[in-house]
């Protein structure tokens, strides 16, 4: 199933000042679910920036569904600063350089224009509330965390699927835990209990170290 945009984001009024790559302060326990290697071969390239790949968001899900009593009931942030969210021309070499090559006998001839990609989303979601972090306005979907980067967005047409970012805050109705993952970090950064902390340093399909919250650093 897909995600369902929500124009009231006053369920993320606790989240105003959160770190935005810790989430809030106040759990037992925090830990850094480290990104992968760009290239795929541990310490020849950086790793992923501000995205957490779907085998390691699978993953993710599948320990924190165990760790809330409303794994149905969650809420999704995604960035509207992405450029792929837009349509128009702005977002047409996007498409223009992952569709299908022309056929041999039209190289020479004029391509027919195509029409402009479509925005991510219905202009009631592209137009509408923002739920914002540290400034930055978000997106706010609600759904099963299991269902998280199912956006339901539409392609950008012709046939070529758009590739929508991982969550950037995710979070239960119970606010049993916070997930954050910022648009610069290698890392996405989880807050919840401690035995949701045990449970994700064990997990053999995630690179997992154990953090503190900023605001513990410094007494």
């Amino acid at each position: 199933m897909s995600l369902r945009a929500i124009a009231d984001v006053s369920c993320g009024d606790w989240l105003a000042g959160a770190d935005p790559t810790l989430g809030p302060p106040g759990f037992e326990a925090y830990v850094r679910v480290l990104h992968p290697w760009a290239g795929g071969h541990d310490g020849d390239d950086d790793r992923v920036e501000g995205h957490l790949p779907e085998d390691e968001l699978i993953a993710l899900t599948e320990v924190l569904a165990g760790h809330t009593r409303m794994p149905n009931d969650c809420f999704h942030a995604l960035w509207d600063g992405y450029g792929d969210l837009v349509g128009g021309e702005a977002v047409r070499f996007l498409s223009f350089a992952a569709g299908p090559m022309a056929w041999p006998g039209r190289i020479f001839t004029k391509p027919k224009p195509l029409p402009p990609p479509p925005p991510a989303f219905a202009p009631e979601v592209m137009d509408g509330p923002r739920f914002r972090v540290q400034g930055r306005g978000h997106l706010l979907f609600a759904g099963p965390v299991t269902d998280a980067g199912r956006w339901g967005a539409v392609s950008f047409g012709h046939g070529i699927p758009r590739d929508i970012n991982s969550p950037n805050v995710m979070w239960p109705s119970d606010h049993a835990w916070c997930v954050a993952t910022d648009i610069d970090s290698t890392w996405t950064g989880v807050g919840g209990s401690t035995a949701l902390a045990d449970d994700l340093l064990s997990d053999s399909r995630l690179e997992v170290v154990r953090t503190r919250h900023k605001s513990k650093e410094h007494p």
